[in-house]
């Protein structure tokens, strides 16, 4: 491995860049489920289905 290689960290600080990919990936995720939500195909909340309310929930075969 390169014996340099630890100068990154000389540029990047590790604790700013782990907070900052945090927040990339929150903000990725959500905009990803809003999406989804403003869709009619994926949008599980006015899709009519209701929630299992058992705990073990019955698997119903696909028609295929």
């Amino acid at each position: 491995m390169n014996e340099k290689l630890y100068k990154i960290w000389m540029l990047v600080e590790p604790g700013k860049a782990l907070v900052a990919l945090m927040a990339f990936l929150i903000v990725l995720g959500l905009a990803i489920h809003l999406i989804l939500l403003s869709t009619k195909d994926f949008n599980w909340l006015e899709d009519g289905i209701p929630a299992s309310s058992s705990p073990s929930a019955q698997v119903v075969p696909q028609a295929q």
